[in-house]
């Protein structure tokens, strides 16, 4: 597997910015944010078993939710226990894409890590 970016230095950067932009009716929710930690920790040893090349994370600025992208080459589940599925059962929806360069993305959609501030 290269060396590239771990799941949660990506998703921060992009929850930093989004929390910034949604102040001060948002602010970040410390406990959602560690459980999406927890998420990010499960996606980079799938990333690492499947020898990942990328994530790609996304903020929707409506439904607040954060989609984290994993490109690899193959994906291969042979147990229901698989960190790979009790991602995809927490996750609010996922799926599956071709890259242009014919790699595998793997796109869990995960809860708001935000809450309203009063």
């Amino acid at each position: 597997m290269g060396s590239f970016v771990k799941c949660f230095d990506a998703v921060s950067m992009v929850v930093e910015e989004a929390t910034s932009q949604f102040a001060p009716i948002w602010k970040l929710d410390k406990e959602k944010y560690r459980i999406l930690k927890q998420y990010c920790e499960a996606l980079d040893s799938v990333a690492e078993e499947f020898d990942g090349r990328s994530f790609d994370v996304e903020v929707d600025d409506i439904a607040m939710t954060i989609a984290i992208t994993l490109e690899c080459s193959e994906i291969v589940v042979e147990s229901n226990n698989h960190n790979f599925c009790s991602l995809a059962q927490r996750a609010i929806s996922f799926g599956f894409s071709v890259s242009e360069d014919g790699l595998l993305n793997a796109k869990f959609v995960f809860p708001s890590v935000w809450e309203k501030t009063y």
